[in-house]
């Protein structure tokens, strides 16, 4: 029968004995399943609507915006699809619970949300590879944060194995894999995608830099005596208490030479990055962000866009919610949103009467709208910092044949509109900086603290040790 999972070349797993319940994993799976199901139902569970991602979804030129920061953690419990989130909890059950075992589920949890925090630094500071646009794009998916699960899986676990599985020529093919092999051939696969700009609409940054946080923190998270005792009951699981042949070692063999030579090449890559993007030179200029609170035709909405003063009609046609379209269209079309004769002004509008011409496919289309009431301020660029108002406009449809028309009814909106100018240079800089210490640091980690740290090593361990079965996840 085919098998998705054989198919795609991912890991299989396999037996894992541990003591207790995995409840911190298994909570975090039941949450994200839960906020899914609640942000999807619109759409018969197959994908996320569009409100969802527009207020919760991490925007990187939002961290300049306090307000806004708890996009930072609303994003790790957002997914795009049913297959987004089916791969994503099943990456964080197959790794999570070894890594919560050795852990405990509290400081678990801290590596688990300190990771997340962690990718989003690294988002914005990478943002500049994809230009402007990509500091106003939402990024969601707890990817970040199991990516931060799975670095400390490297430095945990290496020396574990993976059974994998894959379908060739509609025959399964399954092969054992270290774990550290896996791990790193995917880390690598995010960092070389991301410098490539081939991650398309994945934010594989935010996936290296919750991978380079779950190395990074897990020394401050892990407790020192729990790790000898998971060493001394590794040891002594298949003899009894009293056989004890030689003394145990409280340190691991740690990571082989192979996989800390490739772990040290990808980091000093990301750490050039880094420090480019910490620099300033990485890019400069300005954007608008703002944030429109509206109803449309009664219907409560709240939405994100971003502007850079060039070109703003064509950036409105690119925002994804229809209903913002219309509402920035009309707003932008009366030179409400944004008139160089108005900086530094307010305007106050009441029953006033528009006919906006609309272009579209390049045929002009007269559009009626009806300018209730309108109270704005604008910044020293004529961009709208605040504006409250209410207005009615038709709208253009377009038949799936392409035929353009205007309705015969208007739609009421309410709304209201705040911005403010945010410097890219700063923003860029500054979490450059943060992505700089942290990734410094987790080259620190994997070339000197593996062996502290490292429960079942790559490399044959110095001391004596009774054969035992090959450890699977």
């Amino acid at each position: 029968m085919f098998n998705i999972k054989s198919s795609l070349g991912i890991p299989m797993g396999g037996p894992v004995h541990t003591k207790t319940r995995p409840w911190a994993t298994l909570a975090l799976i039941i949450a994200n399943a839960a906020v899914y199901a609640a942000s999807s139902y619109q759409n018969f569970f197959l994908e996320i609507s569009d409100y969802w991602v527009s207020a919760g979804g991490f925007v990187p030129s939002l961290v300049a915006m306090p307000i806004q920061l708890y996009r930072i953690f609303s994003s790790m419990f957002l997914h795009a699809d049913f297959f987004h989130i089916l791969f994503n909890m099943y990456f964080l059950y197959l790794f999570g619970r070894a890594v919560e075992e050795a852990l405990g589920k509290w400081r678990y949890l801290a590596l688990y949300f300190i990771s997340g925090i962690v990718a989003s630094i690294f988002h914005t500071a990478f943002s500049f590879i994809g230009g402007a646009a990509a500091y106003v794009i939402p990024a969601i998916g707890a990817s970040g944060a199991i990516s931060g699960v799975l670095g400390a899986y490297l430095i945990l676990f290496p020396g574990t194995s993976l059974v994998m599985g894959w379908v060739f020529l509609y025959f399964p093919v399954f092969f054992r894999m270290k774990a550290a092999y896996y791990l790193i051939f995917w880390f690598a696969t995010q960092v070389i995608y991301g410098y490539a700009r081939m991650g398309g609409s994945t934010a594989v940054f935010a996936h290296a830099g919750g991978f380079i946080a779950g190395m990074a923190v897990l020394p401050l998270v892990a407790s020192k005596e729990r790790l000898i005792q998971f060493r001394l009951a590794r040891q002594q699981a298949f003899f009894p208490a009293y056989v004890i042949l030689t003394p145990t070692s409280i340190k691991s063999p740690g990571l082989g030479a192979t996989t800390k030579a490739i772990i040290a090449v990808l980091l000093t890559a990301l750490l050039f990055g880094a420090a480019y993007a910490s620099s300033g030179l990485s890019i400069q200029g300005n954007i608008k962000a703002a944030t429109v609170q509206y109803s449309f035709d009664g219907k409560p909405y709240m939405d994100y866009v971003g502007f850079q003063l060039q070109n703003i009609e064509g950036q409105i046609s690119q925002v994804s919610l229809d209903e913002t379209r219309i509402l920035l269209s009309g707003l932008y079309a009366a030179e409400l949103l944004y008139d160089k004769v108005k900086a530094n002004q307010s305007v106050n509008l009441n029953n006033r009467d528009v006919k906006l011409l609309v272009r579209v496919s390049g045929h002009p289309i007269t559009v009626d709208m009806s300018v209730i009431s309108f109270s704005g301020e604008y910044d020293g660029d004529g961009f709208l910092s605040f504006g409250i108002g209410e207005l009615e406009t038709q709208v253009i449809l377009i038949d799936p044949l392409g035929h353009v028309s205007v309705s015969d009814y208007s739609v009421h909106y309410s709304f209201r509109l705040d911005s403010q100018t945010v410097d890219l240079t700063y923003v860029t800089q500054y979490t450059g900086i943060l992505s700089l210490v942290a990734t410094a640091v987790a080259l620190a980690v994997a070339l000197a603290k593996d062996k502290d740290l490292t429960l079942i090593g790559e490399e044959s361990d110095k001391f004596w040790r009774p054969f035992t079965s090959p450890y699977y996840v």
